[in-house]
């Protein structure tokens, strides 16, 4: 059975974001982008964003026009100790440093009446529909 045109719009998403991570450079500081989900129901936009091993305290979301931003920082761990002794890493794979997005809001949203919630490593964004006026005629008297 074929893919279907959603299929293909992810893949080549997939694939704009993989060829993204590598330009960014080896070595070099960089800021994250959270990989997220965007769906609509009925009555909300959600926005899921994926933001492991940050702090509630370290997210910041806030929106301008119809764009939403969300900034988080997630602390490195190197001094860290365990069970009183420092740490000896083997292996560390694990990004550190800032991560932010912006999301153009494609669907009109009271923005003044949005929820963020954070449980588990992803932040959940809810903002309530309204009603698009954009496109909808409106007559106009004239005087």
């Amino acid at each position: 059975m074929g893919k279907t045109i959603d299929d293909k719009k992810t893949m080549v998403y997939r694939f704009q974001r993989s060829y993204h991570d590598l330009a960014a450079g080896v070595g070099e500081e960089k800021v994250r982008e959270p990989l997220v989900d965007i769906y609509e129901t009925k009555d909300q936009l959600r926005i899921d964003v994926e933001l492991p091993g940050v702090q509630k305290k370290d997210i910041e979301v806030y929106t301008i026009g119809s764009r939403l931003y969300i900034r988080a920082f997630r602390r490195e761990e190197l001094e860290a100790e365990s069970e009183g002794q420092p740490r000896r890493f083997l292996c560390l794979e694990r990004e550190f440093g800032e991560f932010y997005r912006e999301v153009e809001l494609l669907v009109a949203c009271n923005t003044s009446q949005g929820k963020a919630r954070f449980s588990g490593g992803v932040l959940a964004i809810e903002l309530p529909k309204v009603a698009d006026r954009r496109g909808s005629r409106r007559d106009l008297p004239v005087e």
